[in-house]
């Protein structure tokens, strides 16, 4: 069962919303059985399925090292491979060390409807989706690293 790929926003969308829109990309890159975590889950993680473990993060500032590091954290004692998408951008030290924790960075623009990855994980789900279950390190391409 294919996915449609997620419509654009053009007002641009709340903190619930983003949730919704991270839910139809994770739908449309694979991970088809993703849902919105609600009650005490919501604490831990925004979305998840079977395989991941999903934070959104719907602020315009540069992800820093800590939400990363509490990704990889969660997600190596649930055993599922984690996400972090995000409207802001992403310090250098920041994307250093998902790319060391493997955790997929993916940078959604609301508006026009795009997607972009930004770690070597992230550009890799853009590319390929996540289909199959398993997040990759090898083989990463560093450019052509957007869905819009």
């Amino acid at each position: 069962m294919e996915a449609d790929e997620p419509s654009p926003r053009p007002f641009g969308v709340s903190a619930e919303e983003a949730i919704e829109l991270c839910r139809e990309w994770m739908v449309y890159l694979g991970a088809i059985d993703t849902v919105a975590s609600t009650g005490q889950a919501r604490s831990l993680c925004d979305l998840f399925s079977a395989r991941y473990v999903v934070w959104v993060i719907n602020d315009r500032g540069n992800l820093d090292v800590g939400p990363i590091e509490t990704a990889a954290t969660l997600a190596a004692s649930d055993g599922r491979s984690p996400l972090i998408f995000l409207q802001g951008g992403v310090r250098p030290v920041a994307q250093q060390r998902a790319d060391a924790l493997g955790v997929a960075l993916l940078n959604y623009h609301a508006r026009d409807g795009s997607l972009a990855g930004r770690s070597k994980l992230g550009r890799e789900v853009v590319r390929s989706g996540l289909a199959d279950g398993r997040l990759r390190a090898e083989g990463q391409r560093e450019s052509g690293d957007a869905i819009s």
